[in-house]
C-alpha cells in the first residue's frame, strides 16, 4: 500500500494476497487496501468452492461489498437464502450471521466499518 497525502493506493500481484484466517480456519485470501485503527477495512477477498464450501459468515460492524466474480449463497439460521452473484452489491448490518457456501471461484471488493 502507498499512502500519498492520505490517499490509499494498491496494486494486485500474485504475492500481495495473504491467507484470511478466522476462528483458526483459512477461509480464503485477502488483499487489503485500507486497515485503519478503529475498524475500517477495505480490500479484496477471494475464495473457491473447495476452501469456501461452507464457512461461517458473522458480521461485526457492517460489511458492504461488490461481487466482482463468482457466485455464492448465504443461508441464515432460520433458513432464508440470499444469492450472491457477480455484479451484485450487498450490505449486511452488525450482528448478521449466516452460513456462506461458495458455488464458483469468488472475488469481492469489501468495506467493513
Amino acid at each position: 500500500m502507498t499512502n500519498l497525502a492520505g490517499v490509499e493506493t494498491s496494486a494486485i500481484t500474485a504475492d500481495s494476497w495473504e491467507p484470511f484466517v478466522e476462528e483458526g480456519r483459512e477461509m480464503g485470501q485477502v488483499h487489503f487496501l485500507v486497515q485503519k485503527e478503529g475498524g475500517l477495512l477495505a480490500g479484496l477477498w477471494r475464495t473457491d468452492p473447495e476452501v469456501g464450501a461452507e464457512i461461517p459468515y458473522n458480521v461485526t460492524g457492517s460489511d458492504t461489498f461488490h461481487v466482482l466474480q463468482g457466485e455464492a449463497e448465504l443461508e441464515t439460521p432460520d433458513g432464508q437464502k440470499i444469492e450472491l452473484i457477480a455484479g451484485g452489491l450487498y450490505s449486511f448490518p452488525d450482528g448478521f450471521s449466516a452460513t456462506w457456501r461458495t458455488r464458483s471461484p469468488f472475488v469481492k471488493f469489501f468495506v467493513i466499518a
